[in-house]
């Protein structure tokens, strides 16, 4: 049995007629993450903006569990692990991550309930959150930024750009601009369209720029320079 959280063994996963399996490159330590699954996938990609998440590790751990009397081996998907100074939305710094279809959960909730409770048991016992996450979660305006805001932020960026785009923000009298604004602004400046395009993507996934990633990316989009958040946050705690 494994136990070991941050560096699992790697487990290949063979191609399936049934599901996308593959792998996804990301912010994360573990670089490459395998899925087994097309929501696995996308439940991937939608944790990778949230950069109160300090590592996420696939097939982390695999554990023995009693169902019914029975003992059964169980490897569950997703390890999400959040920085320990941070607010935990699950009320743990660490959570397995079970994902599943909605349909099929309802379909075979009989089955998948017993085990579900005997390992969010096992993980709870050893101060470890479980949570079941289906599509119903995972597809909201936050996955589909992700989705276009995680390719562009892997990328590099040069230095140059991130200084007119704060140069752009930070000018004198200005709180925010829409990401339109910004984009002509960095064309005018010798940019072509899709590459000032890709280069704010970047700056959301890395938190240079902030904006509402609750709410779908559009040319209308209010952003602000991450400094001037910081420092208006702060003002307001000292109020």
């Amino acid at each position: 049995m494994r136990h070991d959280w941050r560096s699992p063994v790697t487990r290949i996963i063979p191609p399936s007629h049934r599901s996308i399996t593959g792998s996804l490159p990301t912010r994360f330590p573990e670089r490459q993450l395998h899925y087994e699954s097309k929501l696995e996938r996308d439940f991937l990609i939608f944790l990778e903006i949230d950069h109160e998440i300090e590592a996420v590790v696939t097939q982390p751990i695999t554990i023995d569990i009693f169902v019914d009397g029975r003992r059964r081996r169980y490897t569950p998907d997703v390890l999400a692990i959040w920085w320990d100074d941070v607010y935990f939305p699950y009320g743990k710094r660490r959570v397995i991550f079970e994902v599943k279809p909605r349909s099929v959960l309802k379909k075979d909730y009989e089955k998948l309930a017993p085990k579900y409770r005997a390992a969010k048991a096992y993980f709870e016992a050893r101060g470890v959150g479980f949570r079941v996450i289906t599509d119903r979660s995972i597809y909201c305006p936050r996955q589909a930024n992700a989705a276009l805001i995680g390719p562009a932020m892997r990328r590099p960026l040069s230095q140059d750009i991130i200084s007119t785009v704060r140069a752009i923000l930070t000018y004198p009298g200005v709180a925010s601009r829409s990401l339109s604004e910004v984009r002509k602004l960095l064309v005018a400046d010798g940019l072509l369209r899709d590459t000032a395009q890709q280069a704010l993507l970047h700056m959301l996934g890395m938190r240079y720029l902030v904006a509402d990633l609750a709410a779908p990316i559009g040319d209308e989009t209010r952003v602000r320079w991450w400094a001037d958040v910081i420092a208006e946050e702060a003002a307001l705690e000292t109020d």
